[in-house]
């Protein structure tokens, strides 16, 4: 689980620890069920048997069974249980990119015929690319950043994730430079501008874009 999202996470399962301890009443369990619903949805998913368990005993304004639900919600979590496989499976594909990126890469040092070589460097940068700009919209889903779905490109994420005007500021000054620049070797890429990739660029950006991926997205 990220760093951040575990940050929001722990906060809500602390709150449930409160709101299930002795002396609370049917207001602060029903808190409880609705945050313990709230953890499961957000990590190991809704369609976990505690979610029914949950639902069904708020269901049945059972107060007793409602706070053990909640509670179990707790005992996974301080068990490490709740772990969430779409991020898990996230940062698989980007590695996954990354790797393929990276053999893209160093096949093209070594390659003789020029078209070959600057098509294995432009299927590098692009795939870097792609890791680089699902890896931003992770972190703008981490931090509760909002951008339009509909329209996503690595400069849309970057816009909204570093805005110094606002006190935004997700990436750092230097970061933004960094992404500005990966971004336009993407865009050599898409735009079939391969003769402008150069080896170094393509290395750089797909070491860089790995370090950035486990820096803010562990």
């Amino acid at each position: 689980m990220e760093e951040n999202e575990n940050a929001v996470i722990k906060a809500r399962i602390d709150k449930i620890r409160q709101m299930t301890g002795p002396g609370q009443g049917a207001t602060e369990i029903y808190e409880a069920v609705c945050l313990a619903q709230s953890v499961l949805d957000d990590t190991i998913g809704g369609t976990h048997p505690i979610m029914a368990a949950l639902q069904d005993a708020l269901n049945s304004a059972d107060w007793m069974r409602s706070r053990a639900a909640s509670r179990s919600v707790v005992t996974l979590y301080d068990e490490g249980a709740l772990r969430n496989p779409r991020l898990a499976i996230a940062r698989e594909i980007e590695g996954d990119l990354l790797d393929i990126a990276q053999r893209q890469a160093q096949a093209a040092e070594t390659n003789r015929d020029p078209a070959q070589k600057q098509l294995q460097l432009a299927i590098a940068a692009f795939l870097a690319g792609a890791s680089l700009e699902d890896a931003l919209r992770r972190l703008c889903d981490a931090r509760g950043i909002a951008y339009e779905i509909q329209r996503t490109s690595i400069s849309k994420f970057q816009s909204v994730l570093f805005q110094p005007s606002k006190q935004i500021e997700v990436i750092s000054t230097s970061e933004n430079k960094r992404i500005t620049a990966w971004a336009d070797t993407r865009n050599k890429a898409d735009h079939g501008r391969f003769g402008e990739i150069t080896h170094t660029e393509v290395v750089t950006m797909v070491l860089a874009v790995r370090a950035f991926i486990e820096r803010h997205l562990p």
